[in-house]
């Protein structure tokens, strides 16, 4: 028996040799054992203790992690893997390792590894230090981007009157022009 399962989906948590596991008894017949859940030990140790109760864990052996904190003031959701060194992606309240009350790192959110990194995006790809509060407007909202960029080409043309005032080489503005009215807009 699982907690969900289905003929293309489910949950598969495979119980390792040697774990402890309390069995039960279908309609109490003892011809219909099935494993009712897997214990903790002595041996085996909770990774959830008393000092971060408020912590939900999953682990695998091989220490994949989705860990997730729920102490207020530090929430936070860490996804990692050790292949490789260690690649994470941390959110919220950014913490180091310690325990039983890790140092806070930093906050809002990382996406880190030892190892190579790729980001792909096959429409395109927006990247913006522009605050939208609270997940708030569309994803792909620019205009203060193209704001910006509106303003750098206005300079942009300003030094090239002041280049042509002093018989400077020109600056070809048109490509430029063009990216900003044209590419730019099609990440709509």
């Amino acid at each position: 028996a699982r907690p969900y399962a289905g003929d293309t989906y489910g949950f598969h948590w495979p119980l390792l040799a040697g774990t402890e596991v309390a069995i039960a008894f279908e309609g109490g017949d003892p011809d219909r054992p099935y494993i009712a859940h897997a214990l903790h030990d002595s041996k085996h140790p909770d990774h959830v203790t008393l000092y971060n109760y408020k912590r939900n864990v999953l682990r695998t052996p091989a220490n994949n992690k989705l860990r997730m904190d729920d102490e207020r003031g530090r929430e936070h959701i860490k996804l990692s893997t050790e292949y490789g060194g260690k690649s994470q992606l941390n959110l919220g309240h950014l913490v180091d390792s310690q325990r039983p009350h890790p140092d806070k790192r930093g906050e809002g959110f990382e996406l880190r590894t030892d190892d190579w990194g790729a980001i792909r995006a096959g429409k395109g790809l927006f990247i913006s230090a522009d605050k939208q509060a609270n997940a708030g407007g569309d994803v792909l909202a620019m205009q203060a981007a193209i704001s910006q960029l509106q303003q750098a080409q206005a300079l942009t043309e300003a030094l090239r009157g002041a280049a042509e005032t002093a018989k400077a080489e020109l600056a070809d503005l048109q490509q430029q022009k063009t990216l900003l009215s044209d590419t730019l807009t099609e990440l709509r």
